[in-house]
């Protein structure tokens, strides 16, 4: 999660004309004010949507606002983010929810993760769709053997976060500790659909096919996963669940 403090100008309605195709066209956007970002390198316009609508999907808008149509980000470039008066709102309560986040993601790399749960559920309590606290608190629960637990809240952030790989890749191996292979299984699919080349969610597909019988699936998934990975230890032990099945 990167909330940035950024240069807000204020606006109460915000009029741009665009050049977008090489056609003239007005943008119209409720905002209250327009913050000022620069863009980081690497960075996407989902990122800044993640940090300042606190949802990437709505990359778009921003898109839109600054008539950007499938150029590449050059870092340094600045692009104008319009948020309405409950954008910024949320924008605060998030920036508050941070700090106790920031502390629980701390205990986990020292492996305190009863202490990181309790950071995690203060995060929460002040804002209960922090997407990035619910995913963190499902992984320290994870880490402590609550399965159980850990699902309800991996199942919570991704419904927040449809369309993100790493909190249904997390449920999906959360499903897998918890025996119920079927279930990781479509968790897995889903991963490789938004990401047909995330080799761990292919690795764990071929697992939970060979757990489940499915030999077919299995011996396909563990040829894709191969074409991806040819030279890790992974890879290595691939090969003789593949050898295995033939």
């Amino acid at each position: 999660m990167r909330i940035r403090r950024a240069v807000a100008v204020g606006w109460t309605l915000v009029l741009v004309v665009g050049i977008l195709g090489g056609c003239a066209r007005e943008v119209r956007h409720p905002a209250e004010k327009v913050y000022l970002h620069k863009i980081a390198d690497g960075e996407t316009l989902g990122d800044v949507a993640e940090d300042y609508y606190g949802d990437p999907e709505r990359a778009p808008v921003i898109a839109e606002f600054n008539g950007i149509a499938g150029e590449t980000l050059t870092p340094g470039m600045v692009v104008r983010v319009p948020m309405t008066g409950k954008d910024i709102e949320r924008l605060l309560t998030r920036e508050k929810a941070k700090v106790p986040c920031d502390k629980g993601l701390e205990l986990v790399g020292k492996a305190s993760y009863v202490d990181a749960v309790q950071s995690f559920q203060e995060a929460l309590a002040i804002d209960p769709e922090f997407a990035d606290a619910v995913y963190n608190l499902g992984v320290a629960l994870e880490m402590l053997k609550s399965y159980e637990k850990a699902k309800e809240q991996l199942e919570n952030a991704a419904a927040l976060r449809p369309k993100n790989a790493k909190f249904i890749f997390a449920l999906g191996n959360c499903l897998f500790h918890l025996g119920d292979f079927p279930e990781a299984i479509r968790a897995f699919e889903k991963v490789t659909g938004i990401d047909p080349s995330h080799a761990k969610a292919l690795y764990s597909l071929g697992v939970c096919y060979e757990k489940q019988g499915q030999k077919d699936e299995a011996r396909r998934t563990w040829e894709r996963y191969l074409e991806l990975d040819s030279t890790s230890a992974w890879a290595t032990e691939a090969r003789k669940r593949l050898q295995a099945l033939k």
